[in-house]
């Protein structure tokens, strides 16, 4: 009996292993779509930073961190959203701006090696 008990453990915990594996993986697929979805077919290539912020907030409230350099136009915003919901959906990224044009979109992750979601600069 105990050997039976030992085994529906077991067989339990695997289950519940793999529908939290299986979860995380969708969740993630999920929030790469939508977060793919805003920055690289909402947001447009060229949109000035005002047309993005105003597009950003069309989706919730969320909060930024600005940074420019060189004084030619090279910008980067930082974006989190402080909606659970909204924020749950595009988690931290940042658009970056050539000559103030929207060019890029980025996300950090917590090994420092940025993902580019898209990138829409194309060098003259």
């Amino acid at each position: 009996m105990e050997r039976k008990y030992k085994f529906i453990v077991l067989s339990v915990g695997l289950l519940v292993i793999f529908l939290l594996t299986t979860y995380s993986y969708i969740n993630y697929q999920r929030r790469l779509a939508t977060r793919h979805h805003l920055l690289c077919e909402v947001l447009k290539p060229g949109m000035s930073e005002d047309e993005v912020i105003a597009t950003l907030k069309q989706e919730g409230d969320f909060t930024m961190s600005r940074s420019e350099s060189g004084g030619g136009g090279d910008i980067g915003l930082t974006i989190n959203f402080i909606d659970s919901q909204v924020k749950d959906r595009y988690g931290l990224f940042s658009v970056v701006f050539f000559d103030y044009k929207y060019m890029r979109a980025v996300v950090s992750h917590f090994d420092d090696k940025p993902e580019i979601i898209c990138d829409f600069y194309q060098p003259p």
